[in-house]
């Protein structure tokens, strides 16, 4: 058996523009004008949970679970309006890729987001997916990404299995350097910093790709 987690935004789907701009718009909304670090990759926790917190610390405003509550439920608004005028894309392939891996008997699939899992399930259905029946965590069940890959890992039939995750992120691979899994690497963002990477789900064989990762962790 092998267990295969997918991140969610510019993983499998091209969500990381609108995505970044909703979120920062709901915040602003709900705490007034804050200060933003430069980039997403500047938080610790790189997950919706995680950045509010530090949001709060950087700005010297006292953390409120209310404020915490209006600012999930307002970005989630925001996406879902966005996503009325300008679906977001699945990255390519990744539909076939996903639909293909879950009908395989010798492989386990789970979602591991940093994203609220309301805005996350917005995003990916928009995009075409079925999501009813997938395990999914997100930053509804912890700040921390590692924790939330592991949460979701938790829920696979067989959790010790070998473990690949996916993801287009630098905070993805420390996390799984921390969790000791396999990572592939998706996207621009992360080309020649990972040993096993793709573009996306078409110009490569992900299985091979799958195996090279499992490999890279086996040697490191």
């Amino acid at each position: 058996m092998l267990n295969v987690i997918f991140d969610v935004d510019g993983t499998l789907v091209d969500s990381f523009d609108v995505d970044a701009a909703c979120y920062s718009q709901a915040v602003e909304e709900v705490l007034g004008p804050v200060k933003f670090r430069r980039d997403w990759g500047d938080y610790t926790h790189v997950t919706d949970t995680g950045i509010l917190a530090e949001i709060y610390q950087d700005n010297a405003i006292p953390p409120k679970e209310d404020s915490s509550a209006a600012v999930r439920t307002r970005f989630g608004e925001l996406i879902v309006a966005a996503l009325k005028s300008q679906p977001c894309a699945p990255v390519p392939d990744a539909i076939p890729t996903m639909q293909e891996l879950q009908g395989r008997p010798d492989v386990a699939v789970g979602v591991a987001t940093g994203g609220w899992s309301h805005t996350a399930r917005a995003k990916v259905h928009a995009a075409g997916f079925d999501a009813s029946e997938w395990i999914l965590a997100s930053s509804d069940d912890h700040a921390e990404r590692a924790e939330i890959m592991r949460t979701c890992l938790a829920q696979l039939p067989q959790p010790g299995a070998p473990t690949v995750y996916i993801g287009d992120g630098e905070w993805d691979q420390r996390a799984c350097a921390q969790l000791g899994w396999a990572f592939v690497g998706i996207g621009a963002r992360l080309k020649g910093k990972t040993a096993s990477w793709v573009a996306d789900y078409v110009s490569c064989d992900f299985d091979q790709a799958l195996q090279a990762a499992l490999a890279s962790q086996r040697g490191s």
